[in-house]
């Protein structure tokens, strides 16, 4: 069967992924170009996901491969975006002192990873910090994975998992964190520490939307869990 405009649509989100991968790492970050070029790309990719179901629904071409398509599509995007974010931007970063304990460090209180990202004139080593902190994010790769491997387990025994509003609203939290992350810089035309606050917090949110979206899915859906277990007992 010939794929509808839908879900192209819906694919689209997987050409883009390593598109905004290249972009965030390769672009300069000299006048906040790997955040423009990013931040675009993430905006055409979160419009997608507003754009898919519109279509399929106005030109009635709503499939079972659309329905799949999306969360897994969904999933590839945010995640590829987040865990770029742990790397520095444009290749350098965040500015990071070598001596932490400076009143100008980027990272006073926040958790980014730190990298050496090259050498100055004198052959010191210079630091450069990631966007996101690793261990939000972490936690949403990990809800992923466990949301994945449910929905694997039951199909394979001609059971569905009931979707929950909830991952509608964790979907719609990275949304809208993925776009402020990159718009603040790419609108500052400059690298300011409260950016990196700003992700932070940004990034427990969404960490926290993701746990409290899987223990709902998992909650709600406790019966037909329980059963693919007694199955496998017996």
């Amino acid at each position: 069967m010939a794929m509808t405009l839908a879900d192209k649509v819906t694919l689209a989100r997987l050409g883009l992924a390593p598109i905004i991968v290249c972009a965030y790492l390769l672009l300069p970050v000299e006048y906040s170009l790997c955040f423009w070029g990013a931040g675009v790309l993430c905006a055409i990719a979160e419009y997608t996901d507003l754009l898919d179901g519109r279509i399929a629904r106005a030109r009635g071409e709503v499939s079972d491969f659309g329905k799949l398509a999306d969360p897994f599509c969904d999933v590839i995007y945010r995640l590829s975006v987040f865990l770029v974010l742990l790397l520095p931007a444009g290749g350098t970063g965040y500015p990071v002192p070598t001596d932490l304990d400076t009143s100008d460090s980027a990272l006073h209180t926040v958790k980014q990873l730190v990298f050496a990202v090259g050498r100055d004139e004198n052959d010191v080593v210079v630091l450069g910090a990631g966007l996101a902190p690793w261990l939000p994010v972490l936690l949403m790769v990990i809800r992923e994975i466990i949301a994945g491997a449910l929905r694997s387990m039951t199909a394979s025994r001609g059971l569905v998992l009931a979707a929950r509003t909830s991952g509608k609203i964790k979907a719609w939290v990275q949304g809208a964190a993925i776009i402020t992350i990159m718009a603040w810089p790419a609108c500052w035309f400059q690298l300011s520490s409260w950016h990196l606050t700003y992700a932070y917090w940004a990034c427990w949110v969404c960490a926290l939307a993701s746990v409290a979206s899987i223990i709902e899915y998992i909650w709600v859906n406790r019966e037909l869990l329980r059963g693919l277990i007694d199955r496998r007992k017996v």
